[in-house]
């Protein structure tokens, strides 16, 4: 009997030593999926690409939580079909509040960028928004009834943290640019930083026409939150073949394919 009765406790012993196991077990496994779901919120470390392949734009979307906005329904960049596009009398000229700013040169490994000083910005309808800083993609993003420029430059700027406007221009194949031609030769082929006391006219490097289209998108490139007005000018600048060329060398294809409208409309203002 006594033994019968050392057996039965030896069996509660192990049933709830297995018990403790399994909740442990089943503890440690909401932890680390826990961890695991953290470590996909925090997208600072994702690698991404503009090329296509496991984290090229196709995949964005799946790379990271925080780059979810990147399948959303108003995306860019977009083809600019001027059939379609619509006339808008409401809409106002810039005015723009450039000056001059020291040169800071950065490739970052996405896209060469220019950092400018606090102070640049524009009026547009109605709204102040600050000049950030400007960067290059080669091609150009935006398409005009279906066809890229060789290059386009973002002018990034910040009315609220949910509220940027971006001014794109396009470049074009032409006479010698003379910005390019100061700075080409400076910009870091790859990761890396030029920094000098030279100043930069901004206004310098804007088309004398400042007609532009409108629509209401994202950023293009992750996480691409959809806060973004776009200010696409119609009037491209220009560049010599040789300095394209070499731009382009630098930049490696740094765009985004063209996103759907889904509705959306493009407006016009013409001067």
């Amino acid at each position: 009997m006594k033994k019968v009765i050392q057996a039965g406790s030896l069996a509660i012993l192990i049933f709830l030593f297995n018990l403790s196991c399994t909740d442990n077990q089943h503890s440690m496994t909401s932890h680390d999926k826990t961890s695991s779901h953290t470590m996909k919120g925090d997208c600072s470390q994702v690698h991404w690409s503009h090329h296509s392949g496991p984290e090229g734009p196709e995949n964005w979307k799946n790379l990271c939580d925080g780059f979810a906005a990147c399948g959303g329904k108003r995306q860019s960049p977009i083809d600019i079909a001027t059939v379609k596009v619509e006339k808008d009398n409401r809409l106002r000229a810039p005015e723009f509040h450039y000056g001059q700013t020291p040169v800071e040169i950065i490739n970052n490994g996405h896209t060469v960028q220019f950092n400018v000083t606090k102070g640049q910005y524009v009026k547009l309808n109605g709204k102040d928004y600050e000049l950030l800083q400007f960067h290059y993609h080669a091609p150009s993003e935006h398409t005009v009834d279906g066809r890229h420029y060789p290059l386009e430059v973002h002018f990034v700027h910040k009315h609220a943290d949910d509220d940027l406007a971006v001014l794109g221009i396009f470049f074009k194949e032409g006479k010698e640019n003379p910005f390019l031609a100061r700075f080409l030769d400076k910009f870091p082929p790859e990761n890396g930083k030029y920094i000098s006391d030279e100043k930069i006219d901004l206004m310098q490097l804007l088309p004398d026409d400042k007609s532009y289209y409108y629509y209401e998108g994202s950023l293009t490139t992750p996480p691409c939150t959809e806060i973004v007005r776009w200010y696409v000018l119609k009037q491209p600048l220009e560049a010599s073949k040789e300095q394209i060329e070499k731009f382009s060398e630098i930049l490696n294809n740094n765009y985004r394919p063209v996103q759907p409208l889904n509705g959306r409309k493009i407006k016009l203002y013409e001067k």
